[in-house]
């Protein structure tokens, strides 16, 4: 042994080989153990950074949410003030003393079950029809359509159409008695005079197929006398897709089929048919809004004493139609592509 060794030894500094290997694996094994604690450490922070984060994002969602929630509740509470289309729901108080109101055709007081079928009807009568048409020669054909009248505002629609050289189409009803020159006029001016009803009661015409088929038959033959028009137009009260009747209308539309008659709907509404202030603002846009989605477009509207605001309303829609490329107005005849809602 050295000098130097020996010296070591007597001052303690050297360790046999063993020792320091020991105090070396010692030393790697802590390290070992250290490695996962400090992952397991990692992963805790990292999962609770991105449940902070998921919390946040989901918050930020949940606030979005509940201001595009408030937003629509805004707008359908715009939409039911501007309007009529949309009511508030309500009681049966509130039902009872609006049916009291519904006045019939003839501005006459109807029994509540009558009544029901009215405001029904009008309901019905609001819709419009996803269902497009024949689309051939690339030319949209607008079809301009009045039901109920005559009335006192029959002559004012006419001068309208006059005025714009258009013809339409007035499904009319049975006011004997009362309007004569209209239904004479409608026909006279190259108007297309067409068949709703008689009566228009809903709980008499659609009692079985007889009862409609006196009921048209009045109709038909008071107009023939009146105006020397063989009609065969027609459109049911409350449209073929109405619930009001307890009999299927195909039965309805097979008599028509058999008489050699046709029947038209509507995929356009104007919206007039509710109840209560409907503005001429709102029945344009009900129509400008639709009628260029259909190459055939057959437009409600009601010919009424009540409907001043569809007077009101027509001037600039027949303007805007016509402004409008590759589009026309016509009366509705035996080569018009039937709109109809049943399949």
């Amino acid at each position: 042994m050295s000098e130097e060794q020996r010296e070591a030894v007597e001052l303690g500094e050297d360790k046999p080989d063993k020792e320091i290997d020991d105090a070396e694996i010692d030393l790697d094994f802590a390290e070992v153990k250290r490695t996962p604690r400090d992952f397991l450490n990692v992963l805790v922070s990292t999962l609770a950074i991105l449940t902070i984060c998921i919390c946040i994002v989901v918050l930020v969602v949940t606030v979005n949410l509940q201001k595009d929630v408030a937003a629509i509740k805004e707008e359908i509470g715009h939409l039911a003030q501007t309007s009529s289309v949309y009511a508030p729901i309500a009681s049966e108080e509130d039902d009872e003393s609006a049916l009291s109101d519904v006045e019939n055709i003839h501005g006459d007081k109807v029994d509540a079950s009558e009544a029901a079928d009215i405001v029904e009807g009008e309901e019905l009568e609001n819709v419009i029809w996803d269902k497009d048409t024949d689309g051939s020669l690339g030319i949209r054909r607008v079809y301009l359509t009045f039901d109920d009248g005559p009335s006192s505002n029959t002559d004012k629609i006419l001068d309208i159409l006059d005025e714009y050289g258009v013809k339409a189409t007035f499904f009319v009803v049975g006011k004997d008695g009362y309007y004569s020159e209209q239904y004479k006029r409608i026909a006279e001016e190259g108007h297309t005079l067409a068949m709703h009803s008689y009566s228009h009661v809903y709980k008499d015409i659609y009692q079985s197929v007889d009862a409609y088929a006196q009921d048209l038959s009045k109709l038909h033959d008071y107009l023939y006398e009146l105006t020397g028009v063989d009609c065969n137009i027609v459109r049911f009260p409350g449209g073929s897709s109405n619930t009001i009747s307890d009999i299927d209308m195909r039965e309805f539309a097979a008599y028509l089929d058999e008489q050699g008659m046709v029947y038209f709907d509507w995929n356009v509404s104007s919206g007039d048919a509710a109840r209560g202030y409907v503005s001429a603002q709102q029945i344009e846009n009900n129509v400008l809004d639709n009628v260029n989605k259909y190459n055939n477009a057959v437009v409600l509207f009601h010919d009424a004493g009540n409907k001043d605001t569809t007077v009101e309303a027509l001037p600039h829609i027949i303007e805007t139609i016509l402004e409008s490329e590759n589009t026309v107005i016509l009366p509705i005849s035996a080569d018009t592509v039937p709109v109809q809602h049943l399949h």
